[in-house]
């Protein structure tokens, strides 16, 4: 996991409700944390399918004898989400510095991960499989979504804007350690979700919700974490933002023939 990224901690969901006061008058005061998250995942039950657009970039320096170099890559992503059975398409494309982009595409299903790249198809070992599903099945589900939020409901704070409401939590330096719990959730296994938490320096997070329907409409996800990396120390910044709508719309995913024949 660590090769291909070990915190897909990619995003969802904030949300509320609206009612009458006594008297006629509208209801303007926020629903708690808990009671907001619980709404939220009760109406992920019938959000069945959906198309999210993300934009990520990430910071990277390494500090070494020679000094510290830094690295910056952008990404722009369009992933398309069917939620039972978990099945996923991506396509995706990455600047790095002032390199020429890189384009890849990539499906998730009960056969495999499939990924195009360099002009090749491969398929993922299936030994990545269960942890890449795991992860996947976390950030696209806004009930598991949900439950995650809940380890750190300290942290949570509730806000609203416009036809939007909106859950924030932020966690730096000792706090961190909370977090714990909030990764055993993501990962299928305890030894990967302590690698993550041992090198998280900050996290800040943000989901927004539609008011009327509690269906995810967005996200925000700072990330910083720091390593030792074959003796040279790493700093990597995390921010990526994301769009979500088209909900129900996606019907079937299809695995191109020429990737179900590449070889692992």
């Amino acid at each position: 996991m660590k090769k291909w990224g070990k915190g897909m901690l990619a995003a969802l969901i904030a949300v509320s409700l609206t009612g009458c006061a006594d008297g006629g008058k509208p209801d303007t005061k926020l629903p708690d944390a808990e009671e907001l998250i619980d709404r939220i995942a009760e109406a992920g039950s019938g959000l069945n399918s959906y198309v999210q657009e993300s934009q990520s970039k990430i910071t990277t320096e390494i500090s070494a004898d020679i000094g510290v170099k830094e690295i910056i890559s952008e990404t722009a992503t369009t992933s398309e989400y069917i939620l039972n059975p978990l099945q996923l398409h991506q396509t995706g494309s990455t600047i790095v510095d002032d390199k020429q982009p890189m384009d890849a595409e990539s499906y998730l299903t009960d056969s495999g991960y499939y990924m195009y790249y360099n002009g090749f198809w491969r398929k993922m070992p299936d030994t990545m499989l269960e942890d890449l599903k795991f992860a996947a099945e976390v950030q696209s589900s806004p009930v598991q979504r949900m439950e995650q939020l809940k380890t750190i409901l300290p942290y949570v704070n509730v806000s609203q804007e416009g036809d939007e409401y909106v859950l924030s939590a932020h966690l730096s330096g000792e706090e961190t350690k909370e977090l714990e719990n909030f990764y055993k959730l993501q990962y299928s296994s305890d030894n990967l979700a302590g690698e993550q938490l041992a090198l998280v320096k900050s996290l800040s997070l943000e989901y927004r919700v539609n008011k009327q329907t509690y269906w995810p409409t967005g996200t925000v996800e700072e990330l910083v974490t720091e390593e030792q990396l074959e003796g040279e120390g790493t700093y990597r910044e995390v921010k990526q933002t994301t769009s979500i709508g088209q909900y129900n719309t996606v019907k079937e995913i299809v695995i191109p023939e020429e990737a179900l024949k590449a070889a692992e």
